[in-house]
């Protein structure tokens, strides 16, 4: 089996973005398929293959063993589809931009083929203002998330490397990673 690269972090850390320049920078390397119940993101592209389903069709999913990995998350739920990511990696190393439970998840099933990286905002002020700039939110959703951002920083430590996005360096951060992942990816066809 191929790598797998997993790249988690708090809500609005940047995972997205970094998944995305990851997946142009190297040719062989694959994002993995997700489902979920949230709604899709407007005026915003996914680094990954979606699919949007009601509640009822993810616990069937899961009901039937059919994710690698689900977590709930701000109140919806995510899951990487078993089937078509297996079959992916297969071929071709598989990017995960993950939360921390579905991270934990893959750690255990994949621990020899996992390389784990945590994006962490370069301080508590950074991270409120990207939560807050995520969109129309209560009080109460801002608070929900910032209180599940501050549970997933204190798990930071699981992950094999830790590295800072500051705000404005973000070619930087993406760069670091390439040279982590690099190794691991060098001997991979590029299909």
């Amino acid at each position: 089996m191929n790598p797998l690269i997993v790249i988690s972090g708090p809500a609005g850390v940047g995972k997205t973005t970094v998944a995305k320049a990851l997946l142009k920078t190297f040719p062989q390397l694959r994002s993995s398929v997700t489902f979920t119940t949230r709604k899709p993101r407007q005026n915003s592209t996914e680094d990954k293959k979606m699919y949007y389903v009601n509640e009822d069709e993810f616990k069937q999913k899961s009901k039937n063993n059919e994710f690698l990995e689900w977590a709930m998350v701000h109140g919806d739920y995510y899951g990487t589809d078993e089937k078509e990511t297996t079959a992916t990696l297969q071929k071709n190393p598989v990017i995960f931009n993950i939360d921390v439970q579905g991270a934990e998840q893959l750690m255990n099933k994949f621990p020899d083929q996992c390389t784990t990286i945590f994006l962490l905002p370069e301080s508590h002020e950074q991270l409120v203002d990207h939560i807050k700039n995520r969109g129309e939110m209560s009080e109460g959703d801002f608070r929900a998330r910032l209180k599940s951002a501050e549970k997933e920083l204190a798990k930071k430590d699981i992950f094999m490397h830790q590295i800072i996005n500051a705000e404005g360096k973000l070619t930087e951060t993406i760069n670091k990673i390439a040279e982590l992942i690099k190794p691991k990816l060098e001997t991979v066809d590029k299909n």
